[in-house]
């Protein structure tokens, strides 16, 4: 008896969150994001081909469990993504918020960590991507870069029947 009523707690718990986003996510499920982020520690620019894998909720609940950075310039292999799997939400057609990101740059002296903390995107679907505008990352951290979903990640309102 009491499991069937905390098993109905929990259903209504979860069907009043999924009534209340505001928001529609086609395909759910992984996805790819990657693009050039350029990321600056302190003083130091630094620009990496950088790829963002997770999932995401059918109402814009997003799970990241892993991120690579790469390309070129060798202090790309210096950045460690930290505290994975980072969680976040799309909050509108346009934005979303991944919580506690974080991250390691493995550099002497001038390197350290940024983060955690929430990190606010805009989102496009146009071109499917979020974009990291001048978005920053305390303590002394900033980013910029569009990233590209695969497959592409398609956010509307949720369209709420009578």
């Amino acid at each position: 008896m009491i499991r069937n009523v905390i098993t109905a707690l929990l259903w209504l718990h979860a069907s009043a969150v999924i009534a209340s986003s505001p928001v529609s996510v086609l395909p759910a499920g992984n996805f790819s994001a990657s693009g050039d982020l350029s990321m600056k520690k302190g003083s130091i620019p630094v620009s990496c081909k950088t790829t963002f894998d997770g999932e995401v909720g059918r109402h814009g609940a997003i799970t990241v469990t892993a991120v690579h950075f790469g390309g070129f310039n060798p202090l790309c292999k210096s950045i460690k993504a930290l505290g994975l799997p980072w969680q976040g939400q799309v909050e509108t057609p346009g934005q979303l918020t991944v919580q506690d990101m974080q991250v390691k740059v493995r550099v002497p002296l001038l390197g350290g960590v940024c983060g955690p903390g929430p990190v606010t995107l805009a989102w496009t679907n146009h071109n499917a991507g979020a974009t990291f505008d001048a978005v920053t990352l305390g303590p002394d951290c900033a980013m910029d870069g569009t990233m590209l979903t695969t497959p592409p990640v398609n956010i509307q309102p949720r369209l709420l029947s009578p």
